[in-house]
């Protein structure tokens, strides 16, 4: 049974050897925490301040119409659409801006003009913006209108009563959302091989040298280690133990957030039925 603990101890906190067929899966573990936490960073605000404009102050047209039909086609894209897009606008355009303006002394070496974790991260945020947004709406849509007048009969203005009524009504439906995108993010992989993931990574993106999180760095992930390990290592017999456990921590990963965005909807459902009582 120790033996049994100490290896997985070492699968899990170990670094990768062997073209990855032997040693741990700490820097994929890593790398995918932190992509999935800079994509949601960058997601839940926008996805909610998208869900709150077309519902709380965007009149029914052509306008909204066309803003909810894009969200709806953009969830039916296929995720290596995006991560072409990802690498044409995030990564060659908006990081060779950003390489030009702040780090024209290093070039032709590229910083930002190459794949990293920040486009990567970006670049998820775009794909699972439509999850946010619905589960936004949705929660929205279901507060009482009775509590909307309420509040505005009391003299409370519109952001008002947005903000210290509807909002916080509305939480369990933006936090599931929010907590789905998670999951999803999380198993993504195609966008990632366009915009960032790397079979090996040097350095990771977070260290003890300032500025200690370095958005500019390529990164490693469960998913792209499946892959890699599972098809393209020179001995895939010799890697097919290591797919297996790296596939199963991944699924124990993504369960998890979708057993904590169910446990979250649940408490703060009961915690508001139980404020209304």
């Amino acid at each position: 049974m120790g033996l049994y603990i100490s290896r997985w101890w070492e699968f899990l906190a170990g670094q990768p050897r062997e073209s990855n067929t032997e040693g741990g899966i700490l820097p994929a573990i890593f790398g995918t925490a932190l992509m999935v936490l800079l994509m949601t960073v960058a997601v839940v605000p926008l996805g909610v301040v998208t869900a709150v404009y077309l519902n709380e102050y965007a009149r029914e047209g052509t306008f909204t119409n066309a803003v909810r039909l894009a969200l709806a086609n953009l969830a039916g894209v296929p995720s290596i659409v995006f991560g072409a897009f990802g690498l044409a606008f995030f990564v060659y355009t908006l990081g060779g801006s950003i390489d030009r303006l702040f780090f024209a002394d290093v070039l032709p070496t590229p910083t930002f003009g190459t794949g990293g974790i920040l486009w990567a991260s970006l670049t998820l945020a775009l794909l699972t913006l439509p999850v946010v947004v619905v589960a936004t709406e949705e929660g929205l849509q279901a507060v009482p209108q009775a509590v909307r007048d309420g509040a505005r009969a009391l003299g409370a203005t519109r952001w008002q009563t947005l903000r210290r009524v509807v909002l916080p009504y509305a939480t369990p439906g933006i936090l599931t959302g929010a907590i789905l995108a998670v999951a999803r993010g999380a198993g993504e992989v195609a966008p990632l091989m366009l915009t960032g993931v790397v079979k090996l990574a040097p350095s990771m993106p977070f260290d003890g040298i300032p500025p200690f999180l370095h958005l500019d760095r390529k990164f490693m992930h469960l998913g792209f280690y499946i892959y890699d390990v599972g098809f393209q290592s020179p001995n895939v017999e010799a890697g097919k133990p290591m797919v297996y456990a790296a596939v199963l921590v991944l699924l124990v990963l993504v369960v998890v957030l979708n057993l904590a965005a169910i446990t979250l909807r649940n408490r703060l459902r009961r915690k508001l039925r139980g404020s209304a009582v």
